[in-house]
């Protein structure tokens, strides 16, 4: 009898059965010492379009004599879903039902990734292929051997993931009737293409409201005050106070400031100035001289490390997430990168000064390491914690860092991966010591001037992060706040008491510009994503949730700029992003409560409630079915002036690259002009669709189809042809190369996953 192993992928896949015995290959699987070890391809089933449940096909809709019965039929709300394996993965998905079938198999062993998407992906293939065998689940949290093996020797019962099952599977039918109903119905009000969806929406609304709040912001002048002072009861020198604004509504003429407070009279600010000067003195009415810690950051989850990637280096929210899976899943130095905790389990604990010192073994992390264990690593609260961890526990590096070729790593990888070890190395370390001083005095006519001041007194983990940023990734002198002093603010003298009297020497007011808000980049938007919740409309906060998850919100950015919603505006070194006049359209076609991050958390909320046996389905369709009926009301009274959904040039998809369009283009070649695509930055991504690798195995060629599935997936399975005429199925990825010091974009053939026919 067998075991049978399913992964999601076939590296994965690989993996396993090395470690198994499984060394047999067959076609869409391993076989060996009692196991079979097969794998997906990603999503193998998904959920059927409208017109599997007898709905008018989208091809249809256009139609003049479709259109009004297109509308009458939505929303759409299937009494039941049909799920159907995907048609370009079908091939694989028939190889997997016919293992769940096999008379010799006796248990199945979900060995699909850890997390709601990977749960759901298992069970929707087990489900479709009619799977009636016992499962047992396999929970790794990293792929070396040792991991590996202890995952399959602590099998744990399918039943215990069920509620997630449950959950992620009414997410995914609430998402369905949501995109498919308000997509179509915002597509044939407009006649144009309108995409709907629950996080899609209200995070293009973070970018256009950003652009716009930027692009329409008025700058004006305002006045600050300062003081230069002199205690009276000591020998200390002047130092300078500040007033900033009217907190305490001093000045009753609200022309004479702004929104905010400030005062914008520059009349105004000098008579009050020559007022407090003429005063002559201020009294203390606050004054505070103490130690605090600053304590280290914690470590990486992987929206932090997305953030850090984007704001060190400039790297995509995908582009991180990719790395770190090539870590995780081919090299095996990482820890399960889709993970929302920042936090180790305690059984974890006992091994952080191994992988420590197992850092220490790349040349570069030697001294760093001997210093950081000399201090003694600080594993406190702030590192483990239990409650803190679900599926998956923080990024930290796996055993296999022990010697481990930086080489074999791309640019990239290596930079995520450095990233990972110095965090680690930070996080361990112990918190940096300030002196701060804080003091407040009242003036003539109750003004409170006030003067902050901070220095270092120990380094702690500032030292150790910024000695290593310098000197392994040529980052000088920043650590995570931005700051490159150790002394901020002016010096203030010591031993002052409430009462103290202090001597006004001179009092000036101070004009300053006000700043437009930036526009949003991928590390701002993550953190708006991930904070969504914290500031509704309504004033609700929703604690731990947000738009979006650790596993989606790369895709979703992603999916932004292959609808041509957004692109990159290149300032300097930074990719800001900035709707197109699509993206501005499409939010103002819609209702707000479309894009209101007001939905995703609501929908977060209780579909958690559903996981933990407080809510059912049933109550939350029922609700579900009340807003999407409301909402397609409310966009068919909407009457927007001005619409333009036309776009400029079709982007095909996201550039593998840097996330901007890629376009097609067409050879100078009077004729049979071969078509070719590129980035629209011109960040180095090209390729011709008579590329030689693609053509010479499967006798086609990459035509616009392919390429689009290329660009969205970054792999394409297609059947090849071999010099003998036997047929196979290959997968193709992208890759790069330098040419004479350029890099030029390559497409590899991975012969890991040929299989015969």
């Amino acid at each position: 009898m067998f075991h049978l192993c399913t992964a999601e992928k076939p590296s994965v896949a690989k993996d396993i059965a090395r470690i198994v015995g499984a060394d047999i290959k067959r076609d869409g699987y391993y076989e060996g010492n009692g196991y079979l070890v097969t794998w997906a391809l990603g999503h193998l089933v998904e959920l059927a379009e409208p017109e599997e449940y007898g709905y008018i096909p989208l091809s249809k809709i256009w139609a003049d004599d479709n259109k009004q019965a297109a509308l009458s039929e939505l929303p759409f709300f299937p009494v039941e879903f049909i799920l159907k394996p995907k048609s370009n993965t079908k091939r694989q998905f028939e190889i997997i039902k016919s293992l769940f079938h096999r008379d010799d198999v006796d248990l199945v062993i979900d060995c699909g990734d850890m997390g709601p998407e990977g749960h759901i992906l298992q069970w929707f293939i087990r489900k479709v292929a009619g799977c009636d065998k016992p499962v047992k689940r396999f929970c790794a949290t990293s792929l070396t051997d040792e991991s590996i093996r202890n995952a399959l020797n602590n099998l744990r019962p399918i039943e215990e993931f069920y509620p997630v099952i449950k959950g992620e599977f009414c997410k995914k039918k609430a998402d369905w009737i949501m995109g498919m109903s308000l997509s179509r119905a915002a597509s044939l009000k407009y006649h144009a293409h309108v995409d709907v969806g629950r996080v899609q929406s209200p995070t293009l609304f973070f970018i256009v409201k950003r652009y716009l709040d930027n692009t329409g912001f008025k700058p004006h002048n305002y006045f600050t005050l300062n003081a230069i002072v002199t205690p009276v009861q000591s020998s200390a020198g002047s130092f300078k106070l500040t007033w900033q604004k009217d907190k305490d509504h001093l000045i009753q003429d609200k022309a004479l400031k702004d929104e905010e407070e400030r005062l914008i009279s520059d009349e105004t600010a000098s008579s009050i100035a020559l007022k407090i000067q003429h005063g002559g003195f201020a009294r203390v009415t606050a004054y505070e001289s103490k130690t605090k810690a600053e304590d280290r950051p914690q470590l990486y989850d992987i929206t932090e490390l997305q953030r850090d990637g984007n704001r060190l280096f400039g790297y995509s929210a995908a582009e991180t997430l990719a790395a770190a899976q090539s870590l995780y899943e081919t090299h095996k130095v990482l820890s399960y990168p889709r993970t929302d905790s920042r936090y180790i389990t305690s059984d974890l604990a006992p091994y952080m000064k191994g992988r420590v010192l197992m850092i220490g073994s790349q040349p570069a992390y030697h001294y760093a390491t001997e210093a950081v264990i000399k201090a003694s690593l600080k594993i406190d609260k702030r590192i483990v914690d239990d409650s803190k961890v679900t599926d998956h526990h923080a990024l930290i590096v796996t055993e296999k860092i022990q010697g481990f070729d930086m080489n074999r790593l791309t640019p990239t990888e290596k930079n995520i991966l450095h990233l990972v070890m110095i965090r680690m190395l930070t996080a361990f370390s112990f918190p940096a010591r300030l002196a701060e001083t804080h003091i407040c005095a009242e003036a003539e006519g109750g003004y409170i001037f006030s003067a902050t001041s901070r220095s270092l007194i120990y380094r702690g983990w500032k030292d150790v992060q910024n000695r290593l940023f310098e000197s392994i990734l040529g980052i000088t002198g920043k650590d995570d706040a931005g700051s490159d002093s150790d002394t901020t603010g002016d010096p203030i003298p010591n031993g002052f008491h409430i009462g103290d009297r202090l001597k006004i020497e001179n009092c000036y007011p101070e004009e300053k510009k006000t700043s437009a808000p930036p526009l949003h980049t991928e590390a701002t938007l993550l953190t708006a994503m991930e904070n969504a919740g914290a500031k509704l409309e309504n004033g609700a906060i929703l604690k731990g949730k947000g738009i979006g998850t650790q596993a989606t919100r790369a895709e979703i950015i992603k999916g932004l700029f292959t609808k041509a919603y957004i692109r990159n505006e290149k300032k300097g070194k930074t990719n800001y992003l900035v709707p197109t006049k699509l993206g501005l359209n499409v939010i103002k076609a819609l209702p707000k409560e479309l894009y209101s991050p007001r939905i995703t958390a609501d929908w977060e909320t209780k579909i958690a409630e559903i996981v933990s046996g407080k809510s059912n389905e049933a109550d939350f369709m029922k609700d579900f079915s009340d807003f999407i009926t409301k909402e397609l009301d409310e966009l068919n009274r909407l009457d927007p002036a001005d619409l333009d959904f036309t776009l400029e040039k079709e982007t095909l998809g996201s550039c593998p690259w840097c996330n901007s369009g890629v376009y097609e283009g067409k050879s100078k070649e009077k004729k049979n002009a071969t078509p070719y695509y590129y980035c629209s930055k011109n960040c180095g991504f090209f390729i011709r669709s008579d590329n030689p690798v693609f053509v010479g195995r499967t006798q086609n060629k990459l035509d616009k189809s392919r390429i689009k599935i290329l660009l969205t997936q970054r792999f394409l399975s297609e059947k090849c042809i071999s010099k003998t005429g036997r047929e196979y199925y290959g997968t193709f990825t992208l890759g790069r190369k330098i040419i004479n010091g350029k890099e030029h974009t390559e497409l590899v053939f991975d012969y890991s996953q040929e299989r015969t026919r």
